[in-house]
């Protein structure tokens, strides 16, 4: 973490040492070994990433992202948690992604526990690995292979609040690297291709749709193409019928046209067997719509809009085997989650 000294626009470049006091409550110190300054942090929400995994009551010295402590057995464990609004730039819309920065890994019982309690559409977590990160996502029901919106609001935390003089990152996760581009307040998502293969309608999806599809695509999704973007708005699907549906999640997409010809399509995407019913905004499913419009349209560069009821837009651009996503982000809340103790157990 950087010095907090800030001499009228120089500040120093040294790294600080943090620790936390025994008072009631907590006071957060910090000191500079190379310019010798020193003090209290008092927005230590924001400074979470560097006192993670320490207990209250016992000053552990944190030297930057390389040197964070170790949780240990029956201690206290200070998790940072952000709450960030991806694919929008104004509150209350776009897809809510919870943040967990992390200095190792906790069981994945642990984690789902985490996901479960945060109750989002997704949780994300990510440990610092030299220069890169690896990063992974939970619905409240199980972990996924792929997550857009929560990629994006993970790579928010990290170069908006973490480090601000970052501007790209390279995830890895079980999808392979996922490199992250910050330019101004755009986030761009590189993302591995997922063209969609047209297969005959999966029995009861034109049940549990309420509407039949004029054709049917498949990757890890069902993907329910319509004609028209208000069929698609007027869509009220039954969950339990839809949990039914082979696949994944089921997404239904039309071509922009009406209110929505600004935009080449239109999505919504349900995930009822995953515990999510429907996402309000889905960057990992563009991996297979971008490919798909991109072809039928003829057009490299795409912008979608989701017609949840919190709406949210993505900026697409189909690169032979990537798809790049671009959106915006915006911070709802930080805060700590706190686990009195950690046994054994939860760790892998």
């Amino acid at each position: 973490m950087r010095c907090r000294r800030r001499p009228g626009r120089q500040r120093c470049p040294g790294r600080i040492h943090v620790r936390i006091g025994k008072e009631d409550p907590p006071e957060i110190l910090w000191a500079c070994p190379r310019c010798e300054e020193n003090g209290i942090i008092r927005n230590w929400q924001g400074s979470a990433w560097d006192l993670s995994d320490v207990g209250w009551d016992l000053p552990e010295v944190a030297h930057g992202l390389e040197d964070l402590p170790a949780a240990s057995s029956g201690s206290p464990s200070v998790i940072p948690i952000y709450q960030v609004d991806a694919f929008t730039d104004r509150l209350f819309a776009g897809n809510p992604a919870a943040v967990c920065p992390l200095n190792g890994w906790l069981s994945d019982d642990l984690l789902q526990k985490i996901a479960a309690e945060n109750n989002l559409s997704e949780t994300a977590f990510f440990v610092s690995r030299d220069d890169e990160f690896e990063l992974r996502w939970f619905t409240p029901e199980v972990e996924v292979d792929l997550c857009g919106h929560a990629t994006l609001a993970a790579a928010f935390v990290l170069m908006e609040l973490l480090e601000p003089d970052r501007r790209s990152v390279t995830f890895r996760s079980r999808s392979g690297p996922l490199p992250v581009t910050c330019d101004g307040d755009l986030f761009c998502l590189d993302f591995p291709s997922r063209p969609p293969a047209p297969i005959p309608e999966p029995p009861g999806l034109s049940g549990a749709l309420g509407a039949p599809p004029a054709s049917v695509l498949k990757t890890r999704d069902i993907i329910a193409v319509f004609d028209d973007p208000e069929t698609v708005r007027r869509l009220a699907p039954d969950m339990e019928k839809l949990r039914a549906v082979e696949g994944f999640a089921v997404c239904a997409t039309a071509p922009g046209s009406g209110r929505d010809s600004d935009v080449d399509y239109v999505l919504r995407f349900f995930a009822p067997a995953q515990g999510v019913d429907e996402d309000p905004v889905t960057g990992s499913v563009q991996c297979s719509l971008a490919p798909y419009w991109s072809a039928r349209l003829g057009k490299t560069i795409l912008r979608a809009r989701q017609v949840s009821r919190r709406g949210g837009e993505l900026l697409c651009e189909v690169a032979g085997d990537r798809v790049r996503i671009a959106g915006k982000a915006v911070l709802v809340f930080s805060g700590i989650l706190r686990l009195p103790s950690i046994s054994r157990q939860e760790f892998p």
